[in-house]
């Protein structure tokens, strides 16, 4: 019985043989026939990743399509720096996963090795400033749907927000709470909305003229004694020269005292009550502007309040038209001062200083699902690569059996694309 299972068990030793490698499976006929077989299961599985992913870029089309205003805006808090050196860090570890496989399938150990750490590298890289980036946006709260609460506009201008707890800055914003804790799915702003029609003193000025008593008080419910605050922050302006001023004269803008208050903009921090769906009732339909006081540092303020109280503009003469021009001069002179055209980057930049538009949030929440998304899959190929390398170490590839590097190479190609079509998709919107 022993004997006749001699020439069996001799048969299988030479085919393992045949295969020239340990790691060549019994039921495939050759190490051609394994390859071949793990290269059409790695392009199915890849096959199914191009699907996943094409989902995230239907809704990134069809938000872009009704809602390209957040994506021209939004797109300016990415650091495009940041984006071109992952892009570049990639499409160079695209080409050393590329030249190990070849390295494999010369038997050239040291080489393979070599390509298989400078991937990994690579790969580390790029999760290296994608934590820098996303660090930053934690800390600016430029987050995702209802987390969604910045505290800088793309421009560097300071913005009113629910949290009302950002450094260098404090308002007179109070957001409603539940359980202590900001109520962000169905708050609203309980005090310290002011209408604009009783800041505006003069409507026929640009800006907003408020004359405000602001101050700032120690404890929670602002009980405590504080100090006045009467330096009005100067109005930001647009470009270098900061356009033109009267009589054709570049205007500069003035250096700010520290602190300093003004009103500022935020519909979704104060509502705009003449839209329909306004939350805050009982204030009338005007736009809403809160007071914002800048200390010019770093530092997060606790236990303070920011407490305003306005004066409203008085009423019209009688006989006056409030809506007629105020401005007047002699016979030849100009009733209307001329405007200066916007170019194409002062109208960016005008843009970039003003609050976010309407459903911004759901700009970053399509952007921390597509790059979170991607980023989970970089760091999918590191542990593959790790796997590699220390099998690379043993000496375990051999022209005969290099299948693992080549799919993970492929993989790891797919990833990279993906990247190439991110980077310009959400950093390079203009």
């Amino acid at each position: 019985m022993s004997a006749a299972h001699e020439p069996h068990s001799a048969e299988h030793g030479g085919h393992d043989d045949h295969h020239g490698s340990p790691f060549i499976q019994h039921h495939y006929d050759d190490a051609q026939h394994q390859f071949d077989s793990g290269k059409l299961g790695i392009w199915l599985f890849l096959a199914q990743e191009v699907l996943f992913f094409s989902a995230l870029f239907v809704a990134y089309i069809l938000f872009r399509v009704h809602h390209g205003e957040m994506y021209s805006y939004a797109h300016k808090w990415l650091q495009v720096k940041f984006g071109a050196i992952n892009t570049a860090v990639l499409i160079f570890s695209s080409l050393t996963a590329a030249w190990a496989v070849r390295a494999a399938q010369r038997g050239e150990k040291n080489l393979l090795i070599a390509c298989i750490a400078v991937t990994i590298g690579c790969a580390l890289t790029f999760l290296g400033i994608k934590y820098i980036e996303y660090n930053h946006k934690v800390h600016e709260h430029i987050l995702f749907g209802k987390y969604f609460d910045p505290c800088v506009s793309p421009g560097g201008s300071e913005l009113l927000t629910k949290h009302n707890d950002c450094a260098g800055t404090k308002s007179t914003i109070e957001w409603s709470k539940a359980n202590g804790a900001i109520d962000l799915d169905t708050g609203n702003a309980t005090k310290g909305c002011f209408s604009v029609a009783d800041l505006d003193l003069d409507p026929h000025t640009p800006g907003v003229q408020a004359d405000c008593e602001v101050s700032e008080v120690q404890g929670e419910g602002g009980t405590g004694a504080g100090r006045a605050i009467t330096a009005r922050c100067p109005e930001e302006k647009v470009g270098e020269s900061a356009g033109e001023g009267e009589g054709g004269h570049e205007g500069h803008a003035e250096a700010p005292h520290f602190p300093c208050w003004r009103p500022a903009y935020q519909p979704a921090v104060c509502p705009d009550l003449t839209k329909p769906d306004a939350k805050l009732a009982g204030v009338g339909s005007q736009p809403q502007v809160g007071i914002l006081v800048e200390y010019g540092d770093d530092q997060e303020r606790e236990g303070i309040s920011i407490k305003a109280t306005c004066k409203k503009p008085g009423k019209p003469a009688e006989g006056v038209d409030a809506g007629a021009s105020t401005g007047g001069g002699g016979l030849g002179h100009k009733a209307i001062a001329p405007v200066h055209e916007l170019t194409t980057h002062e109208e960016h930049e005008l843009e970039s200083l003003g609050p976010p538009p309407p459903n911004t949030n759901m700009f970053f929440s399509i952007y921390f699902a597509m790059t979170g998304l991607h980023g989970v899959h970089v760091l999918v190929g590191v542990f593959v690569f790790i796997w590699l390398l220390i099998r690379a170490v043993k000496g375990q590839f051999t022209p005969d059996y290099f299948g693992p590097v080549d799919y993970a190479a492929l993989y790891w190609h797919i990833v990279d694309l993906i990247w190439i079509f991110l980077f310009p998709l959400l950093y390079l919107i203009h």
